[in-house]
């Protein structure tokens, strides 16, 4: 189980995308996302999305898994579609890096990209040079910058610039290794949105090698992390054990040609027998905190994960628990959540926290307010006291895009 991020976002930049007109969004290990529902903290995190299906799946299903592009892009309202832009800051342990494009809107709900641009910074290469910076860049179908005798080296058919598909998963290779690393950094990236009716019945088995997005290979990937005895598997059950007494180990059966899981419980603080239940007759906020555990403590970890509203289903006195393995879970992957629950950011750090509200129908996200940030610093209120009282409140209010 890696002990260490490999990389983190630093900064995501976004315009015209659904509610978000324009946002400019400094991230953390942890990035905690709080606002009422509706004003747009998943629109944040669909962008983060949209980027790692447009690399890994192609810009054709990762428009069409939501509805096309008129749905993607904010309405203008004056006859002319916005260009959807994104753009991303990351930091390596030798490299950083910007990568992003922009989309322009067709007839009849297609798309075509308008620009693509990565940059790539090694502070020192395999010969001891650095620090180096390499760029590759297209605009309307057209490069505009490769790296010095890249094109040479491009085969044919790569020479050609689409507009309807993203260059750096084909031609990436041509940068330097941060390229690599940044390419497998947001094509690892895990988006968790976990209900419990899909968690409970059993499970055929599938690649364990990551948690998916919905955790149908919840079962596959609690089997593989009892036979490679994951590093992370102790905490996970201890943390399991404390939010549901009892509960202190599982087994995974394959019962046909279905996995089966099944919680050990013990009878008062004996560890060595008890039931074994299976998944369908535990409750769903059991269910759920199983599923983000192991979303935490996967191994191998996801470069960044996020969690919608992970207090869904989990009772408050358990969410403190939740909360310390969140922090914990940030050594080793980004995490980015987000939440309208006090108890669950009560602990929290302020500069962690990014208030999302709604405007006249755009999104503004931002850090909490410096009042609000020297309260929690000072300890006169937790954040969780400040966002019962009166809500936690972002910091500027700078003016709306037309």
């Amino acid at each position: 189980m890696s002990t260490s991020r490999d990389a983190i976002i630093t900064r995501l930049r976004v315009r015209n995308y659904r509610s978000l007109a324009e946002v400019d969004i400094h991230l953390a290990p942890l990035t905690v996302l709080v606002g009422q529902n509706g004003t747009g903290k998943s629109n944040v995190v669909d962008v983060l999305r949209f980027v790692r299906d447009s690399l890994t799946r192609g810009l054709d299903a990762a428009v069409l898994d939501r509805h096309g592009m008129s749905a993607i892009r904010r309405w203008s309202g004056k006859g002319r579609p916005f260009d959807v832009h994104i753009q991303l800051s990351l930091r390596g342990q030798n490299w950083s890096g910007e990568y992003g494009f922009t989309l322009g809107s067709e007839r009849r709900g297609e798309y075509r990209v308008k620009r693509e641009r990565c940059a790539l910074t090694v502070e020192r290469t395999e010969e001891g040079e650095g620090p180096v910076t390499s760029v590759l860049e297209t605009r309307n179908g057209k490069w505009v910058q490769l790296p010095m005798g890249a094109q040479e080296r491009l085969p044919p058919e790569r020479q050609l610039v689409s507009t309807t598909a993203l260059m750096l998963p084909t031609v990436g290779w041509v940068l330097r290794r941060g390229a690599i690393q940044l390419y497998s950094f947001l094509s690892r990236m895990g988006f968790y949105t976990l209900y419990p009716d899909n968690l409970r019945p059993p499970q055929k088995a599938a690649n364990p090698d990551w948690l998916s997005d919905g955790g149908d290979n919840l079962a596959s990937v609690l089997r593989q992390l009892k036979k490679s005895k994951s590093s992370g598997l102790s905490s996970m059950l201890e943390a399991l054990g404390k939010v549901v007494p009892g509960v202190h180990d599982y087994q995974v059966a394959q019962v046909g040609g279905y996995l089966v899981t099944r919680l050990r419980h013990a009878p008062g603080r004996a560890k060595k027998r008890g039931p074994a239940f299976e998944l369908a007759q535990e409750s769903d906020g059991t269910l759920r905190m199983l599923a983000i555990l192991t979303a935490l403590y996967q191994d191998p970890s996801r470069s960044l994960l996020t969690i919608e509203e992970p207090e869904l289903t989990i009772h408050p006195g358990a969410l403190g628990v939740l909360r310390d393995v969140l922090q914990e879970a940030s050594l080793r992957s980004q995490i980015v959540i987000t939440t309208h629950s006090p108890d669950l950011v009560a602990g929290l750090p302020a500069d962690v926290l990014r208030a999302v509200e709604k405007v006249n129908g755009v999104t503004r996200v931002g850090p909490i307010t410096d009042a609000q940030r020297e309260a929690i610093d000072e300890m006169l209120f937790s954040p969780g006291e400040l966002m019962r009282m009166e809500g936690l409140r972002r910091e500027t209010a700078d003016p709306l895009p037309e």
